[in-house]
């Protein structure tokens, strides 16, 4: 995929990787970019709009967990496009004390604005297919005792990322799914995080955990999502570590269904 001319939709893309995965879709010279975020962040936005002056560049705030207000928003993108080529879905939070609301932006955000996505890029609907990336983590395939409720979230993404890039949906569509899984990324997830933590007087151990984990920049996981956009294998679940971008190999365990359909 070239991202030159290509018409964007990044939602969480106010700050931290969004914001990088913003940057260098517009120094690969996408035509259009739709940032969707709660947050304003307009010294960051400005920026870009100096930086990037023949390049359209919108903020829409919006709650991702509000379905009907992302429904209207991607209506209203649409509309303001033409069209949209490419969504990166990057919005969530951290704060397994908050089991509702993490539940509701994470996997709810995610399932809301990949299927107002699918709505107006499906070919079903006048669009011209395209791409959606969804955010999800390392913590999705392999269990954190830290973050038990962020982990679960990050789970669905991933199962409900790949129900959808599958060859059923691409053919109908046009649209092609993939799943992002970073490994500990520096962003303001690790700010007061022993405040977020499901159990407070874990803080201890908290600690003594993420001292030890390889971090890596968003800048860095920005630019292995723009490869992982390049590849365009739908379905395919990356991985994100110390700069490497790899697909991860996702075996079938259940086999029940291949045999009805077989006989």
């Amino acid at each position: 995929m070239a991202f030159r001319d290509k018409n964007t939709v990044i939602t969480g893309g106010a700050s931290g990787i969004g914001l990088q995965v913003c940057k260098q879709l517009l120094a690969n010279e996408a035509s259009k970019v739709a940032i969707i975020d709660i947050q304003d962040n307009t010294e960051d936005i400005s920026k870009l709009r100096a930086a990037h002056p023949s390049q359209t560049i919108l903020l829409i705030k919006m709650d991702v967990a509000n379905r009907q207000g992302i429904e209207k928003t991607y209506a209203e993108l649409k509309k303001a496009f033409g069209s949209i080529d490419i969504v990166v879905n990057v919005a969530g939070i951290f704060n397994d004390q908050d089991v509702q609301r993490t539940i509701l932006v994470n996997l709810g955000g995610i399932i809301n604005s990949s299927l107002a996505a699918l709505n107006v890029m499906s070919k079903e609907h006048g669009g011209n297919g395209g791409i959606v990336a969804n955010m999800s983590s390392v913590v999705g395939l392999d269990p954190m005792f830290l973050l038990p409720v962020y982990a679960a979230t990050k789970a669905g993404i991933i199962n409900f990322t790949r129900c959808l890039g599958t060859d059923i949906y691409l053919n109908r569509t046009g649209i092609k799914f993939i799943t992002i899984c970073p490994g500990a990324t520096i962003t303001d997830m690790f700010t007061n995080f022993t405040e977020k933590i499901l159990f407070a007087d874990m803080g201890d151990e908290s600690y003594r955990v993420l001292d030890r984990l390889n971090k890596q920049s968003a800048t860095d996981v920005s630019r292995c999502i723009l490869s992982a956009l390049e590849k365009e294998k739908n379905g395919e679940v990356y991985i994100i570590e110390g700069k490497r971008l790899f697909p991860m190999e996702m075996k079938s365990y259940w086999r029940g269904i291949e045999r009805e359909l077989n006989e």
